[in-house]
């Protein structure tokens, strides 16, 4: 195999740290492993001194099976693995844990759970509570931030800073580490312990990092403590690929390795091995706009021009029907299915394309847990309203929508488990202003049986006054309320044009079975590729659709600050460069049945 200079610098540099800057689609794994090779047998370097770091532990399994199949049969004793996995072999060794000492997912999310409920925090979706406090929890270890200096984003930091506090005391208890712990611990031990440190300093002479731009903070310390003074450091990144910011990972990280290690050498992988030649041109572009970065040019390899087309659909209606038609005309010319992919900025997206690609028998597969709309506690108050009208007089059902909005009706009056709303009243003849409320409620029941579920649907939420229980409901929590309302804006887009609560309830039904069966077989089935931007990272696919380019979904409305923004643009521009021959922008003119400025991201592309 042939190397281009670049890629041969940086596999025959040996001793000092050095700074491999690879684009997409460049060979970074191939530098890796040949670097290895290079260390082994020809710089005389002992494979036991050598440690490869990975972020995934299939990204480890992958990048040592490559290393084997071009050693030649040879058994170098190469130490690969992720960070967590080389911390935890650390700290084992000096706390005598083993693997019962760590917490899994579903005990982690129990704890938690279980404070939520002690603590009395109100919340109407447990599931989603339990996540952003995992998520938080770990934001803060990763970026070594004092709880006590630490905002929620979606509750009183009081109550954050309680849980915290209170599941640290429980995992000690049980004797329970995570692995934001297993960092954590290693930092600490590192720093307490410099004849534990000098000892893998002596075992770990030289490292290699992949994926470098997703290491946080405390990761990246760590790196200094191990790799320090010999400084025989090689990391591979790409700066404009940093995209897990809500895992403390920061393009940051990168600039300060060239601060923080002696005469760094910076090598710049240059060639895109991937892309079309206007798909590398149309991202370089786009990420030319940010400026928090290393200035670097992406020039395609090879001899393809590549195909890049914006469109403007009117809708996400018209913009699935335009892709099913897209998907089967590269099919019909020999492209399979699992060669193209639809990505997009959040898993809300794609709802009204799944359905459409389920009716027209395209085989595809999530790659993220979609959620279903309709399991959603915002979209099942609403649909509770609608069953109440239509008859349901079951006390569960009343009880999910009795004081949203508040009408100051108690549970204690709920006898029976068959509402009347009579009885109710008569038990409480002495409030009349709840008696006034419990009238109304009647009366709004009525004139929503009357009506078509669309028409029903926006009744409920400005006349019947749920908007205004949402809008309590999140300023209370310190949420943003715009989540919720956009998923009763796409609750809204999807029943708009139904005739009937029975037709709804049906599409319902058929959705619902749609989702499972998908979430069920997703590992076992072919087709099409429906994935997040996140997790398109480190793919490439024949042909990409990026679906829904408008200001407010990418970049996403969250985010605010320039940072922010400019971690939006990286997203857009890993999402661009998985296509190797054939990149489709759509940018409906309506979203939710609210006119869209096209994304910022593809207007410099059309701006001649």
């Amino acid at each position: 195999m042939r190397f281009s200079k670049e890629q041969s610098v940086a596999i025959m540099h040996t001793d000092g740290p050095m700074m491999v800057i690879a684009g997409p689609g460049s060979g970074k794994t191939t530098v890796i492993t040949r670097r290895i090779k290079y260390l082994i047998e020809s710089a005389g370097v002992s494979p036991a001194d050598i440690l490869v770091i990975t972020f995934t532990k299939a990204a480890a399994t992958e990048m040592e099976q490559r290393f084997k199949a071009i050693t030649q049969g040879e058994s170098y004793q190469v130490r690969f693995g992720t960070f967590h996995s080389i911390f935890f072999w650390i700290i084992k060794r000096a706390y005598g844990l083993d693997n019962s000492s760590v917490i899994n997912e579903t005990e982690k999310r129990n704890m938690l759970d279980g404070i939520v409920k002690s603590m009395s925090v109100e919340h109407d979706n447990r599931e989603d509570v339990i996540s952003s406090i995992m998520s938080q929890i770990g934001l803060v270890k990763c970026n070594m931030i004092d709880i006590d200096n630490y905002y929620s984003s979606d509750m009183p930091e009081e109550y954050f800073r309680e849980i915290y506090k209170r599941f640290e005391h429980e995992m000690k208890r049980a004797g329970k580490i995570d692995f934001d712990d297993m960092m954590v611990m290693c930092y600490e031990l590192l720093i307490k312990r410099p004849d534990i440190l000098n000892q893998l300093r002596n075992v770990f002479k030289y490292i290699l990092v992949d994926e470098f731009q997703d290491s946080n903070k405390l990761q990246y310390e760590i790196l200094k403590l191990l790799s320090k003074p010999a400084e025989n450091v090689f990391i591979v990144g790409d700066d404009d690929q940093s995209v897990y910011g809500f895992r403390g990972a920061k393009p940051e990280i990168m600039q300060a390795f060239t601060k923080d290690f002696n005469k760094v050498k910076i090598t710049y992988l240059s060639e895109n091995y991937r892309c079309g030649k206007s798909i590398s041109a149309a991202s370089i572009k786009v990420i030319s706009e940010n400026s928090n970065r290393f200035k670097k040019k992406l020039v395609s390899a090879g001899k393809s021009d590549g195909i890049v087309k914006i469109i403007h659909p009117m809708d996400a209606r018209d913009e699935s029907l335009l892709i099913i038609k897209s998907l089967k005309e590269h099919y019909n010319m020999g492209i399979p299915y699992e060669q193209q992919a639809v990505l997009y900025r959040t898993n809300n997206e794609p709802r009204i394309l799944v359905y459409r690609l389920n009716e027209f028998n395209i085989p595809f597969t999530i790659s993220d847990s979609m959620p279903n709309i309709f399991e959603h506690f915002v979209v099942k108050n609403i649909l509770d309203y609608i069953k109440m009208a239509l008859g349901d007089r079951s006390r569960s059902t009343f009880l999910r929508i009795m004081n949203k909005p508040s009408r100051y009706i108690s549970r204690d009056i709920l006898w029976e488990e068959t509402i009347d709303f009579n009885k109710l009243m008569e038990r409480l003849h002495r409030k009349e202003y709840v008696v006034e409320n419990l009238y109304k409620l009647e009366a709004d029941l009525r004139l929503i049986v009357k009506m078509k579920p669309y028409a029903a649907l926006n009744f409920i939420r400005k006349s019947v006054g749920y908007d205004g229980y949402i809008k309590d409901y999140c300023e209370y929590r310190q949420m943003d309320s715009a989540e919720f309302y956009d998923l009763l804006d796409t609750f809204a887009g999807l029943i708009q044009d139904m005739t009937s609560f029975g037709e709804m309830f049906e599409f319902i039904d058929n959705y619902t079975e749609v989702i499972k069966t998908q979430q069920k077989h997703s590992k076992d089935r072919n087709g099409v590729n429906l994935m997040t931007m996140h997790s398109s990272k480190g793919l490439e696919f024949q042909a990409v659709h990026i679906i829904e380019a408008v200001d407010g979904i990418t970049p996403y409305k969250k985010a605010k600050t320039k940072a922010e923004k400019e971690e939006e643009r990286r997203m857009f521009y890993v999402a661009m460069t998985r296509a190797k021959e054939e990149l489709y922008i759509y940018c409906p003119r309506t979203v939710l049945g609210k006119e869209k400025k096209v994304s910022p991201f593809v207007k410099v592309l059309e701006n001649k």
